[in-house]
């Protein structure tokens, strides 16, 4: 593979060049910097949205929606869709090929659905790599889209500039809105499918949540399916983001390196341990089996390996 022509294609705007950086970042980690370091002078213009909420709640349609509306307004758009991984291959399980195949016609817009690989929990490394690449490539927005479960739901507030929160009524979101940390991470509350029975009581808690916070974050009622409230939305949205304080944004921006730092350490150290501990790893595993060793012992021995 030519790296160097795909690197010169992300600059020049070349969607194929995009796609297969994003492949090779995702399926080569320890040689992702090939990709990032010739291109990460040129990053950190886009705007990046987070959408969050619980399956089921209408984000793909939202997304989509919001999408659509922000490219008629002359942007381009990125659009990176967080799937489940497989337990056994670590691909995306829930891509939806039809969604992505109508968006991918329109001028403007790019979709790309990624595994979330979750061995370490929350967005993986390979998603904010992306995030960089569609950047470079002169995206003026990028959204997030999370599959809505687990540590990425939180995590999405250490990638996004702004970040929506999805919630519908009659689906139990009344006692999910309270989950500890999601509540918190909201820079807009979005209620979609917004006429369904429930929606009321929905409103209230959020209210009452807003007052009890003290952070009155927005509440938005939307339709997605029809587009019902997506103006108004992305309105919103696009204002917001551009009348952040700036010390906000650059507390967030250096929030997200924080923790992309991390998550190259992680993995990177993780590599390291099984490349050079394999062997010790098998007679560990049996001895801890055997509890002859502790599992926290074995990590100890581990760690010494990676440190010599």
């Amino acid at each position: 593979m030519d790296i160097e022509k795909i690197v010169e294609g992300i600059l020049q705007q070349n969607i194929r060049s995009i796609a297969k950086a994003i492949t090779f970042v995702e399926n080569n980690p320890s040689s992702a910097d090939l990709i990032i370091n010739p291109i990460f002078g040129r990053t950190g213009n886009a705007k990046i949205f987070g959408i969050t909420g619980s399956p089921g709640a209408g984000k793909s349609t939202l997304t989509d929606k919001i999408a659509k509306s922000i490219n008629k307004k002359g942007y381009k758009v990125g659009i990176i869709a967080i799937d489940p991984s497989s337990p056994f291959t670590g691909g995306a399980i829930l891509g939806d090929r039809i969604r992505m195949n109508t968006l991918s016609t329109v001028d403007g817009i790019y979709i790309r659905s990624m595994a979330t690989r979750g061995m370490l929990g929350g967005l993986n490394r390979a998603c904010l790599d992306a995030i960089d690449i569609l950047d470079a490539a002169h995206f003026d927005y990028i959204i997030v889209e999370t599959v809505g479960v687990g540590q990425d739901e939180v995590d999405i507030v250490k990638v996004s500039d702004m970040n929506a929160v999805v919630l519908v009524p009659g689906m139990g979101d009344d006692i999910q809105a309270l989950k500890a940390g999601i509540m918190e991470i909201a820079d807009v509350f979005v209620v979609n499918k917004s006429d369904r029975e429930g929606v009321d009581k929905l409103l209230t808690i959020l209210n009452h949540f807003n007052t009890l916070s003290e952070k009155d974050t927005p509440i938005f009622q939307t339709i997605a399916t029809t587009g019902k409230g997506v103006e108004e939305l992305v309105d919103y949205m696009l204002i917001g983001v551009e009348k952040n304080a700036q010390k906000s944004v650059e507390e967030r921006r250096l929030e997200r390196l924080r923790y992309r730092v991390l998550k190259i350490i992680q993995e990177k150290a993780v590599d390291e341990v099984l490349k050079k501990s394999k062997d010790s790893m098998e007679i560990g595993l049996n001895k801890v089996l055997l509890r002859e060793n502790t599992p926290y012992q074995l990590v100890e021995k581990l760690m010494e390996l990676l440190c010599k």
